[in-house]
């Protein structure tokens, strides 16, 4: 059958997308499937709907609504070498004819496919598959005869096409898919990745997205991982796990990404690299301790829960620290020692030192626990310096993990109230390599005391809002930490590789049941041995592994604003807890810039742009970066604010909501384990309206964006958006590409750069695009972009 190229109108997402599993680079995957209407279809509804005159422009006429996906659910199984993924979709067609037309779906050249079948409805249909060099001819076709290049990323795959039909009228069509395939695994670590970027496509949110891939292995699973989404994980044994990801009323924009390792090690090393030609390289680093066939051995720990009890605490608040308390202390170990130390106007310790938790020891203490009750000042110095005389000074007490869990809901206001001198006396009194934990409820606590507590004190730090469940939180906070298994750790790389930019800096505490996750950059390929160094208890312990540093990978295209989104993180924190300096605030804006990465300085740039474009009488093209210019013009004085750089010092707010959601926020960039690009609501901390600063979006799942009332902001996933929903931010691949006008440029471009021109839709510019099939991935974006190669740039035009 020939496909006629003149009424292919309905270019529509079936995202029945090719999964690969591999290790190392993972190939490109079968991309978007997709159904092109025949001449038939699209004459019998030119007939109902006669072309109007004269023909509107430059919009093209379009003589039917586009079809709509509606459900999209995935099965994949993974079992040793052998993967088999299902597909069930339902699309909707809302014209008032019956339609019919062809399925495309594109294959990357190398995936090995051992079998493929498809049913619409509860037929199995047959198929054809084309070569690449036949596929690109009707790629090519599609693009150059409706003058839209987002088929361009599917340059350079094979093609599987089908017959469908009928495709009814206000109809829906089923369709399913099953392929099997090899799963090949070097060092024990696979890949399965399925794409999901319908957005381009669907005319609207597909209502059921769902995802589960069931993996089977011989050997022990060390690690299993989705960087790509926030997936829930559930591990079954040794060797079974599960992965699941569902979201509802979505556009689907990013790969659905699983990496799972095999290992019969105590500790398991995985690394991911990412290099482009001429470029440092990224990599992830992860470090498990052993479930399989050797478990790493749990470490006797000391613990002491430092509670307040004060006044504020009253109600809820003191409840639930109660029956949290009480749930720790149940579930010690058997050869742990513990301590309480309650306080409010004064420190309270349950015992002068730590006692050995057994049973007749816990129940007294959960008794204790019971009785607290909420009265008096913040004794916070005296309680810390308590819990820290608490443990012993011999060698046996020194070879032992020792934790304080530190619970506060407000400020000093009792003793020693000034913040600098709390903490040193904590320093000057933590001689011995004691962590702290701190966790603080409600808004009314000093965020630089905590997080610097944490910080100066190898630990860690949380919030708990005013409305969530305190009790659940601190349980499994302390499920986290329960099982100590290696501190004091290091991580050296052989020196010729040129490794830098770790984080993060400092390596905290590994425990049983959690990973070690490093981030970085490296500056020469090769192999090279990579060493752990740490404790495991009073024993010494290293480990070391071969590793190879690529040349070139094209893979992991997350990796570069992953590693970029942790140093973001670090920095924002440098700048809140030490101040601001220059020379940071600039590294800060130029991370952001590049990798397209929210901050609050980078949004403040924005809203200067947006000024200076307004005095130029380019207020039209300001589109989705208005949401500062409206802020503006509804409080005059916030413009003046951020002009005068007093909004930089909300960085530095030490206590209430702006002072929480910054420390929440930027904790969350310093540990970022995923491309989160639907956070482009800033995050936790958004521009308010009601007192001009920084406020805190508490009630509002990640998954669903912030919509600012005014009409601008960071809307759905993938994108940022403006005014009506259009883009002004968008990722391809390792890039950032921003909006400027009708033009979408590479964050990487600079005037100076050595620029070609090429005319969208010409022999030269297919022609680039098969020479570089990457490319077709950026100029799917539009007809007008600016893509940055090594030293020069390409930009496309009409």
């Amino acid at each position: 059958m020939t496909i006629s190229i003149r009424s292919l109108g309905i270019v529509l997402a079936l995202v029945t997308l090719f999964a690969l599993a591999t290790a190392g680079p993972v190939p490109r995957a079968m991309a978007d499937g997709f159904i092109v209407v025949d001449d038939r279809s699209a004459d019998e509804i030119r007939r109902l709907y006669p072309h109007p005159h004269p023909m509107p422009r430059p919009t093209p006429w379009r003589y039917h609504m586009p079809l709509q996906v509606k459900n999209h659910l995935v099965e994949a199984e993974l079992t040793d070498s052998v993967g088999i993924t299902r597909i069930d979709q339902t699309f909707h067609n809302p014209n008032n004819v019956q339609l019919e037309g062809t399925y495309i779906f594109p294959m990357a050249d190398d995936v090995a496919v051992q079998k493929f079948s498809m049913l619409i409805g509860d037929k199995e249909v047959q198929a054809e598959v084309l070569d690449k060099d036949k596929a690109r001819q009707i790629y090519e076709e599609i693009v150059s005869k409706m003058k839209d290049p987002a088929l361009l990323e599917y340059v350079g795959s094979r093609m599987y096409k089908a017959r469908v039909f009928p495709i009814p009228a206000k109809g829906d069509v089923r369709i399913k898919l099953e392929y099997s395939q090899v799963i090949t695994a070097t060092n024990g670590l696979a890949t399965y990745r399925y794409p999901l970027n319908t957005e381009k496509y669907s005319s609207a949110p597909i209502s059921q997205v769902a995802i589960r891939t069931r993996i089977k292995t011989r050997q022990p699973l060390a690690t299993v991982f989705c960087p790509s989404h926030q997936a829930s994980i559930d591990r079954k044994g040794d060797t079974e796990a599960s992965v699941g990801y569902e979201a509802s009323n979505v556009l689907p924009d990013k790969d659905f990404v699983v990496s799972y390792k095999t290992s019969n090690e105590d500790f398991a090393f995985v690394m991911l690299a990412h290099r482009q030609a001429g470029e440092e390289g990224y990599f992830m680093a992860r470090i498990i301790p052993g479930e399989g066939a050797r478990p790493r051995k749990v470490v006797a720990k000391d613990i002491c829960f430092v509670i307040d009890t004060s006044g504020s605490m009253a109600g809820k608040k003191i409840q639930q620290a109660r029956e949290a308390l009480r749930y720790c202390l149940a579930n010690l170990n058997a050869d742990d020692r513990f301590n309480i130390v309650a306080f409010s106007t004064e420190a309270r310790p349950y015992r002068e030192t730590l006692i050995a938790a057994k049973t007749e020891n816990t129940e007294s203490a959960r008794q204790f626990a019971a009785e607290l009750q909420s009265a008096g000042g913040t004794a916070i110095n005296e309680a810390l310096l308590a819990a820290l005389k608490a443990r012993g000074s011999s060698n046996e007490d020194k070879g032992r993990p020792y934790m304080i869990v530190f619970l506060t809901d407000g400020l000093p206001t009792i003793g020693e109230t000034n913040i600098e001198r709390i903490l040193e006396n904590v320093k000057k009194a933590n001689a011995g390599g004691v962590r702290l934990f701190a966790f603080g409820v409600g808004n009314d606590v000093n965020t630089k005391l905590l997080d610097k507590l944490a910080e100066d004190n190898h630990g860690s730090r949380d919030y708990v809002a005013e409305n969530e469940d305190l009790e659940l939180k601190l349980s499994n906070f302390y499920g986290t930490i329960a099982n100590p298994v290696l501190s004091d750790l290091k991580l050296t790389f052989d020196s010729g590789l040129g490794v830098h930019d770790l984080y993060p800096k400092v390596l905290p505490d590994l425990f049983k049941g959690g990973e070690l996750v490093i981030f970085g950059r490296y500056d020469n390929p090769g192999k090279g041995k990579v060493e752990l160094a740490g404790r495991c208890g009073d024993e010494g312990l290293k480990r070391s592994w071969e590793e190879s540093f690529p040349q070139t990978d094209a893979g992991q295209e997350y990796l570069p604003r992953l590693w970029a989104t942790r140093k973001v993180g670090y920095l924002l924190d440098e700048i809140r807890l030490h101040g601001e300096n220059k020379e940071v605030r600039e590294e800060v804006v130029q991370l952001a810039k590049r990798f397209g990465i929210v901050t609050p300085y980078t949004s403040m740039l924005i809203m200067e742009e947006d000024r200076g474009r307004i005095a130029r009488g380019e207020g039209d093209r300001i589109e989705g970066l208005t949401l500062h210019r409206r802020l503006a013009e509804a409080r005059p004085q916030l413009l003046e604010d951020l002009e005068s750089g007093r909004a930089r010092s909300r960085l530095g707010f030490e206590t209430g909501p702006g002072a929480v959601a910054m420390s929440k926020e930027t904790n969350r960039l310093a540990a970022a384990e995923r491309v989160e690009v639907d956070r482009y609501s800033h995050g936790d901390w958004s521009y308010s309206l009601a007192d001009g600063g920084v406020a805190a979006s508490a009630g509002r799942p990640s998954s669903q964006p912030a919509i600012y009332g005014m009409g601008g902001g960071y809307g759905a996933a993938g994108r940022v958006s403006g005014r009506e929903g259009e883009q002004v931010m968008q990722y391809v691949g390792s890039r950032t590409f921003y909006r400027d006008g009708d033009k979408w440029v590479d964050s990487r471009y600079k005037k100076e750069l050595q620029t070609t021109t090429v005319k969208a839709f010409s022999k030269e510019y297919f022609d680039l695009v098969a020479a570089h099939p990457d490319l077709g991935k950026c100029f799917a974006l539009g007809s007008k972009v600016i893509v940055v190669i090594g030293d020069k740039a390409w930009e496309t035009t009409e």
